[in-house]
C-alpha cells in the first residue's frame, strides 16, 4: 500500500545526520561518513568544487577543527587519480576527553567527512585502526 508510510513517518521523513554510522557494541567508538553541501559549511555564493576553495589546511580547520580543540596533526593528503590528484585534508584532535581522526575533502559541491571517535582511554588500543579507517575515505 502506497500510503502505509505516511501513518507511520508522518509527511515528511527526517533528515539523516549521518551518510554512513559505525560504532562498537558499547558505542563508545563510532566511525561516521557526514556528506554536505559546501556552501552550508562555507557562506559562499559558489559552491566549492576542490576543498582548498574551503582555505588552506589552516584556515579549513576553523570549519572542521571545533573550537577549544587540542589539534594534534593536521595534513594535506593528494591522491592520484584518472584525472590528476585529489586533496585531502586531514586532522586530529582531541575535545572532552574525545580523541578525533577526521579526513575531509569536497567533490561536486559537496563536503565528504570522514571522522573515527573514542575515548581518550581507549585511543591507545584503538586508535590506529581507527585513524586508517577515517583515513580510507576515497570520494568517487
Amino acid at each position: 500500500d502506497f500510503n502505509a508510510g505516511a501513518s507511520l513517518y508522518g509527511d515528511k521523513a527526517k533528515p539523516r545526520p549521518f551518510a554512513a554510522r559505525f560504532a562498537s557494541t558499547d558505542g563508545s567508538e563510532v566511525l561516521s561518513v557526514v556528506v554536505r553541501p559546501t556552501n552550508q559549511l562555507k557562506i559562499t555564493f559558489l559552491e566549492a568544487q576542490e576543498i582548498t576553495d574551503l582555505g588552506s589546511i589552516k584556515e579549513a580547520a576553523r570549519i572542521f577543527v571545533p573550537g577549544g580543540a587540542t589539534l594534534y596533526n593536521a595534513r594535506t593528503i593528494k591522491i592520484k587519480e584518472d584525472e590528476g590528484f585529489k586533496t585531502y585534508y586531514f586532522y586530529e584532535f582531541e575535545r572532552d576527553d574525545q580523541h578525533i581522526a577526521l579526513m575531509a575533502t569536497v567533490s561536486s559541491g559537496k563536503a565528504i567527512i570522514s571522522g573515527a571517535t573514542a575515548p581518550c582511554s581507549k585511543w591507545d588500543d584503538d586508535g590506529v585502526k581507527l585513524r586508517s579507517a577515517a583515513i580510507s575515505l576515497t570520494a568517487l
